[in-house]
């Protein structure tokens, strides 16, 4: 591994609480009254994808979906500012990283502008050697796009690369990538069988430096 990857939303910041609250307001202004289980339905997906989702489900009259896709970012972006908090072991691990003299990517479905404002809140952007987003690319993950671009960006190939990723859509993108991918899912998504695809699962990102470099004793 010479280049780690890092997906944003759920494995750098702790971030889907907040876009849970503003898909909650902003489709209960079409009639969609979401619960955070129903939220859950559309973990990893770019926010275009979320917005058909739920209108194939439940049309409602008069859609302007570019509205509510800047709604969307407009709540998502005030909650994250307000309340988001890193998840576990993202500082130690960056640092790591670092010293290990690993080049450091990201690559997250999220506008870029979002991208940046949470590495500005939480000090992060000296750590990223590049960072992008796949909405600047044709097709957003699933598709493995992003990652491809990163790589290159870090003029690293691709199967040199660990990407590290939460939600099955980005499993999915991270492996048809080619790079090796470990599966980070949320606590209630840990067993579910969309990651199995991943070369390995960890829950929490402080469990990283000891799954890349085991200790390991000789033989008595």
């Amino acid at each position: 591994v010479k280049a780690i990857i890092f997906d944003m939303d759920g494995l750098l910041v702790n971030s889907e609480p907040c876009w849970h609250l503003a898909e909650k307001l902003v489709f209960a202004k079409v009639g969609m009254l979401l619960s955070t289980k129903m939220c859950m339905e559309t973990t990893g997906k770019p926010i275009k994808d979320v917005i058909q989702y739920w209108f194939q489900r439940n049309p409602w009259n008069n859609p302007d979906f570019a509205s509510i896709e800047t709604e969307l970012l407009a709540e998502a972006s005030n909650a994250i500012k307000a309340t988001a908090q890193l998840m576990p072991g993202v500082l130690a691990t960056l640092i790591w990283a670092k010293s290990k003299k690993m080049l450091v990517g990201l690559a997250s479905a999220s506008p870029i502008d979002m991208i940046e404002m949470v590495l500005s809140k939480f000090q992060l952007s000296s750590y990223f050697d590049f960072y992008h987003s796949a909405e600047l690319e044709e097709f957003n993950k699933p598709h493995p796009a992003v990652y491809l671009t990163v790589a290159k960006k870090l003029n690293t190939s691709i199967n040199q690369c660990l990407i590290l990723e939460d939600s099955g859509n980005g499993v999915k993108g991270a492996v048809a990538s080619g790079a090796q991918v470990i599966a980070i899912p949320a606590k209630e998504e840990f067993y579910e069988s969309i990651f199995d695809i991943a070369h390995g699962k960890l829950k929490s990102l402080l469990e990283l430096p000891d799954l890349l470099y085991e200790k390991k004793t000789d033989n008595p």
